[in-house]
């Protein structure tokens, strides 16, 4: 068994002990510790930190580059299952990840030879650059990069026109339109203090 990563085990240990390393070490139970091997401390801390990123993220109080390293961080120091518990945790999380398959679907759609010049660019290329880059801050969870794709997607900006010029304008409509819903979705959502062990995950 792994002892130095994040699991749904660790995570059910320290939901009954409501956070308190003390407990654990109080109540003394080998099957317990053993979850936890020599790491008990470290991994203690360690989740201990993690839900205060996520209540940080959560309420908007941290920069892109703070979010990013921790998201990446704790995604290499989770199973799957566990990553996945600590990020619905962050209420805008999910919708960024849909408005992130929006634009992978718009890049699905376009080449090095799209036709780009009415949107400003000068070729496909170029505008691939830039919607990768957008792709990897969206995932991210960054708010300026979304502000920036909610211009992009107005009527007659960037995608309307590179769809126009290349015969997928019906399918782009349907994908302003879910566009449109997420970012009032997430922009609608008020950030308010946690109530006492909100990080309790069942």
């Amino acid at each position: 068994m792994t002892t130095d990563r994040l699991d749904i085990e660790k995570l059910k240990i320290y939901n009954t002990y409501g956070g308190d390393i003390d407990g654990i070490c109080r109540n003394n139970r080998p099957t317990e510790k053993a979850v936890f091997g020599d790491n008990l401390d470290s991994i203690w801390t360690l989740i201990s930190n993690k839900l205060q990123d996520i209540e940080l993220i959560s309420k908007r109080q941290t920069s892109y580059e703070y979010t990013k390293r921790t998201l990446i961080d704790l995604y290499e120091k989770s199973d799957a299952e566990t990553y996945k518990l600590f990020v619905d945790k962050i209420p805008f999380y999910n919708d960024f990840q849909k408005v992130k398959d929006i634009l992978e679907t718009i890049k699905s759609w376009t080449t090095n030879e799209t036709d780009t010049v009415w949107a400003g660019y000068d070729n496909g290329k170029e505008f691939l650059i830039d919607l990768n880059a957008d792709i990897e801050k969206i995932n991210f969870c960054d708010f300026e990069t979304l502000d920036k794709l909610n211009m992009e997607f107005a009527p007659t900006s960037t995608y309307q026109e590179i769809s126009l010029s290349n015969g997928w304008a019906d399918e782009y409509i349907k994908l302003a339109e879910q566009f449109d819903k997420l970012y009032e979705r997430i922009k609608s959502q008020k950030t308010t203090d946690n109530k006492k062990e909100w990080w309790r995950f069942w």
